[in-house]
């Protein structure tokens, strides 16, 4: 049987990203379920209401930065402020920012795994995927 992530959550407001990273994340075959999020308000009321059902928290999220209501830092902040099952939960930033001060932000949330430049390759998230498998 093929060892796949239980669940994978996608963070973005762009529906061309939502869409062709669903399919590549099916195409993979290395996740199980996808969620998806078309902000980070609606992303952090869903952990929030089931942050006591360690089975329906995603074990990986790809999160974007730039999004209307509820950005991507605002995200984390309320996710670092809540607590989670954090070491279930992997994040990769996914973002068209090249900015130096983004990058440096990144570094002060220690729950972030990578920064991923848009446009993301099927073979950057094939690399993602098995680096995220070898830890389940």
């Amino acid at each position: 049987m093929i060892k796949k992530i239980p669940l994978v959550s996608i963070i973005d407001d762009d529906h061309f990203f939502q869409y062709s990273t669903k399919r590549i994340l099916e195409q993979s075959e290395k996740v199980k379920d996808i969620l998806q999020f078309y902000d980070g308000e609606e992303a952090i009321d869903y952990l929030i209401e089931n942050k006591n059902e360690s089975h329906r928290l995603p074990n990986l999220i790809f999160l974007d930065l730039n999004m209307p209501f509820m950005d991507g830092w605002q995200f984390l902040d309320a996710f670092t402020t809540h607590k989670f099952s954090l070491e279930l939960i992997t994040i990769y930033i996914c973002t068209s920012s090249t900015s130096l001060m983004d990058k440096e932000k990144f570094n002060k949330y220690p729950k972030l795994n990578g920064y991923l430049i848009k446009p993301i390759s099927k073979h950057e998230f094939s690399k993602t995927l098995e680096r995220e498998l070898i830890k389940h």
